[in-house]
């Protein structure tokens, strides 16, 4: 066999670059990279209509592109960046400055003329603004209409109801007791600064100028300095009795016993579990009954009608009762299996309390034990084992894009941050189905108008949907009838 020879490449002390480079920022992307697949999945055009209300047209400096600061954002959550790491990568990054509409010369040489790169501030107080303003969350309506009119939800949705907890951006040693000002009159008031005010100047007058301040002990100065971090040796915590002086509207919380409890945020999300689609998310504050109350908001928010799969902290009779009255059915998985018996009692209650009371423990284990029956069919198990795709759902926001820490302080950022990220992850899923199935995304959509305010829907695919969901009404309505005149 011959061998094949290398000849040794020459050493070179230094690398010149050329002088003129053409460059071609289309050649730089690959044909298949994400961004250029969300580009050309959604036209995000539509937020100058958005944000027009919230600029003069005459007077003013002008303003930044609307278009390109939503970039920015998605960017950011999209690779996980902060603001400042992002703007230390952008002038290095073809992909991002092709997707913001920008090059290497608008960064480097800004011209007034050409598009340019907004100032971080800029890009700060602009998404401050929007969020005020309900921008962000008709993005996250915008982007799950996308997803519809594409195909990738489907009418019969079968929707998942579940929570998530996520760090705040505060540290444990911030936790101050919560002090409640005394309450007295103004005679009072007046009396106690008087004397206050008498015991200062007297304690001065004795004072001799002379003499030097005492100086702290070594001991003094470490406690005040434990003070300061916060020594918690004897101490218990609260909800009630302390907060975070860094971020008053972050709770204690743990969902497990052998948590440690740290000032978190709640996050929940409505998923259609079988394209993992958000079709609703939002953040709360942390306390026990915030998911139930919470998912009760988002179900009673979204325009379709979801068969909810749940886990068992959803599994109380309230629960169970509010979703049966706004037409939902419920399949939790409830601890006991077994049918309840229904209560009887041998008297009739003379007092009408307490026989109000005996027809609500019968309305509530009736309650249950429709639950149990939804329970034991066949379909429950087919949808039950789709349950998990929550848990997917949490752990790819925290995993990819952040979610497990907030970026922010206070509930509203912790919000925004919850929205963004489940904006970049439907765009995510939505470019996956776009391989499968071309012709999809906004430029298949028609733009009309079905509502104030509202995105494009198609009407012919619209009442495709009512008929369908009309037909899953009756078909489920036959499986599991609930009769009023029996609760």
């Amino acid at each position: 066999m011959e061998r094949e020879w290398i000849m040794k490449a020459p050493k070179n002390p230094s690398t010149q670059p050329r002088l003129f480079q053409v460059i071609d920022m289309e050649d730089l992307v690959p044909p298949h990279h994400i961004l250029r697949q969300i580009n050309e999945a959604v036209d995000f055009s539509v937020i100058h209509d958005w944000v027009a209300p919230l600029y003069t047209e005459k007077t003013g400096r002008p303003a930044a592109d609307p278009e390109r600061l939503l970039r920015l954002m998605l960017l950011s959550y999209l690779f996980d960046h902060s603001e400042r790491e992002l703007y230390e990568i952008l002038p290095m990054h073809a992909g991002y400055l092709w997707f913001c509409g920008l090059d290497f010369e608008s960064v480097l040489h800004p011209d007034p003329h050409h598009p340019t790169l907004p100032d971080r501030t800029t890009l700060v107080k602009t998404r401050k603004r929007w969020r005020q303003h309900g921008i962000v969350d008709r993005l996250m309506t915008y982007v799950v209409d996308q997803c519809i009119a594409a195909g990738l939800v489907s009418p019969d949705v079968h929707a998942a109801a579940d929570g998530t907890q996520v760090r705040a951006n505060a540290s444990i040693h911030s936790l101050r007791e919560v002090k409640l000002a005394p309450v007295e009159t103004l005679e009072d008031c007046l009396a106690r600064t008087a004397r206050e005010d008498e015991q200062t100047e007297s304690s001065e007058a004795d004072r001799d100028p002379d003499d030097d301040p005492p100086s702290p002990s070594p001991q003094s100065g470490e406690r005040a300095h434990a003070e300061e971090r916060g020594n918690f040796r004897g101490t218990t915590f609260s909800n009630q009795t302390h907060r975070s002086v860094t971020d008053p509207d972050a709770r204690l919380y743990k969902k497990g016993k052998g948590q440690e409890a740290y000032p978190r945020y709640l996050v929940h999300d409505v998923i259609d579990v079988r394209s993992r689609v958000m079709l609703s998310r939002k953040a709360s504050v942390a306390t026990g009954t915030a998911e139930r109350e919470t998912s009760l908001e988002q179900l009673a928010s979204i325009r379709f009608r979801h068969p909810s799969i749940t886990d068992k902290a959803y599994g109380t009779t309230e629960y169970l009762e509010a979703l049966f009255a706004q037409g939902i059915t419920p399949l939790v998985s409830l601890r006991r299996k077994e049918m309840e018996e229904i209560p009887t009692w041998k008297r009739r209650a003379k007092d009408p309390a307490q026989e109000a009371q005996r027809q609500a423990k019968v309305r509530e284990v009736q309650i249950r034990n429709q639950a149990r029956l939804l329970q034991q069919q066949g379909g429950y198990r087919s949808i039950q084992a789709l349950r998990t795709r929550c848990e997917h759902v949490f752990a790819e926001g925290k995993e990819c894009h952040g979610l497990d820490r907030a970026r922010s302080r206070g509930l509203d950022a912790m919000e925004e941050q919850a929205l963004l990220t489940a904006v970049v992850q439907n765009l995510k899923r939505l470019c996956r189905f776009r391989k499968k199935r071309g012709g999809t995304g906004s430029l298949a959509c028609a733009k009309t108008e079905f509502g104030a305010g509202s995105p494009a829907r198609p009407p012919v695919l619209w009442r495709q949907m009512a008929g369908r969901m009309a037909s899953k009404i009756r078909h489920e309505g036959s499986l599991c009838p609930i009769n009023s005149p029996a609760f």
